[in-house]
């Protein structure tokens, strides 16, 4: 692959990590200060709901064309997915215990400012090199 097409790729998938990212953030907002979830709860369902929106939009546009089987996909995609659950709802709790000044991460800017910092840095360095090298390696 050219270094073109893979910048393409990459602005692509950072892209679709962002609107997912946005249905993360929208899910996990709207447990904690509505529903009234604790955070890392919230945190978890926020990231399937962002999980099943960027699985979607990445099959279907950034990584489009792929010949392998949906279930192969599917299956790695769901492997890469529960690592990027547990990095983010373990991340986002320890940024948040370390931001908090009590260690109890309560007040809902010190969260989300939290799994801001660790969505950015789960979806670099973890969900487009993962997608790319495994899910939808050709």
């Amino acid at each position: 692959m050219n270094f073109k097409r893979l910048i393409i790729q990459f602005t692509e998938a950072e892209a679709s990590a962002i609107f997912s990212t946005f249905v993360d953030f929208l899910v996990t907002a709207l447990l904690v200060e509505f529903a009234g979830w604790w955070y890392v709860i919230a945190t978890s369902v926020g990231a399937a709901c962002g999980g099943i929106t960027n699985a979607i939009i990445n099959y279907n546009w950034t990584f489009k064309g792929t010949e392998q089987q949906k279930r192969t996909i599917l299956y790695r995609y769901f492997l890469v997915w529960i690592g990027s659950l547990i990095l983010n709802t373990a991340g986002t709790t320890g940024v948040a215990n370390i931001l908090s000044h009590d260690g109890t991460a309560k007040a809902f800017g010190i969260v989300m400012e939290s799994k801001t910092i660790v969505a950015i840095l789960v979806a670099i360095f973890w969900n487009f090199a993962m997608q790319k090298r495994y899910v939808y390696k050709k």
